[in-house]
């Protein structure tokens, strides 16, 4: 007997609770799905420094399964909206006639990003325009998305284009 009031009282409760219903609440504002994290910075390289800049940004947390890429603004073109940047990924090797090479590298840590230039010449007898207002962009996303065959990094925009496709935004940090 006892047996036929549990049930009777479970069932009466499962058909109480679904039974409930109210108006829907207001909307809330649509998710957003940040894949990854990017900051830009312009850099003077010189003797003084060794031709070497570190950054440090506390704003971006970087982990064991991240993928920290670097990209440098190479030219920028006329567009109606306004210049945009072309941005090469790094490293960037430069070639010059005379046999000279330039090349953009990079290193990280979880802390910070090391950006360097080295040469198979002389520095100090490079031109300014290699080495001054030099602009930089970080980018720090998971490997898994990194490494997929299927997405795109080469420049910045490819970069942006794969994670839109995916249903992704990478965040502007300041």
């Amino acid at each position: 007997m006892k047996k036929i009031q549990i049930l009777a009282i479970a069932f009466i409760a499962i058909i109480g609770l679904a039974s409930c219903e109210g108006d829907r609440g207001p909307q809330g504002p649509p998710g957003t799905n940040i894949l990854g994290y990017t900051t830009e910075f312009t850099v003077d390289f010189n003797n003084s420094n060794e031709f070497t800049y570190e950054f440090e940004n506390d704003g971006i947390e970087v982990f064991e399964s991240d993928a920290v890429l670097v990209y440098r603004s190479e030219a920028t073109v006329s567009d109606p909206s306004g210049p945009v940047d072309v941005w090469t990924p790094m490293p960037q090797t430069i070639y010059f006639n005379t046999g000279e090479e330039l090349v953009y590298n990079f290193d990280h840590t979880f802390f910070d990003v090391r950006i360097f230039l080295d040469s198979n010449f002389d520095l100090s007898t490079l031109a300014p325009e290699y080495y001054q207002n030099q602009l930089f962009r970080v980018v720090v996303v998971p490997s898994d998305f990194a490494n997929d065959p299927n997405n795109n990094l080469e420049t910045y925009q490819d970069l942006l284009n794969s994670a839109q496709d995916q249903g992704y935004q990478i965040e502007q940090m300041k």
